[in-house]
């Protein structure tokens, strides 16, 4: 099996695939990047392209809120 995140299922359509993932947790948006191996959170929740919406399958990891900063 490939380790190549820019192939997981559910394709991206955006030129430049997977540009940034985010995930919803308990009503709250974060910011997530590829892991190696699934987090408590990846298994639970599926993670999204801020792009196109396409869901991303892969592992992922936390890396913070997302900013709503004007």
């Amino acid at each position: 099996m490939t380790e190549d995140h820019e192939h997981a299922r559910g394709d991206c359509t955006c030129p430049h695939p997977w540009p940034a993932l985010a995930t919803v947790i308990e009503g709250r948006a974060y910011t997530v990047a590829p892991a190696p191996a699934h987090t408590p959170a990846s298994a639970l929740y599926l993670a999204h392209c801020t792009g196109c919406g396409a869901p991303y399958t892969r592992p992922w990891k936390r890396l913070g809120p997302v900013s709503r900063a004007a």
